[in-house]
């Protein structure tokens, strides 16, 4: 009799790398409106998911870096 060879076992994700990514940005850019301290937290998360601090870090100053220094400089305004 021929015993089944077993085979490797593989790792499933229940997420895909993109749709995390979205998850954040969905619950995370609405709430850095209130506070620019969850665009720090966005781009954090990100580099986790990614797995890939230099593209994360330069992801994080072009998408996010002008964002939060603009509204850096109306919290200062406004003060």
């Amino acid at each position: 009799m021929l015993v089944p060879r077993k085979t490797a076992r593989t790792l499933h994700r229940p997420y895909t790398s993109g749709e995390l990514n979205k998850t954040v940005d969905d619950h995370l850019h609405p709430l850095a409106e209130l506070d620019p301290a969850f665009l720090l937290l966005d781009g954090l998360l990100h580099g986790i998911i990614e797995q890939n601090p230099p593209e994360s870090i330069l992801k994080f100053i072009h998408h996010n870096l002008p964002k939060l220094a603009s509204q850096l400089m109306r919290s200062r305004r406004s003060a």
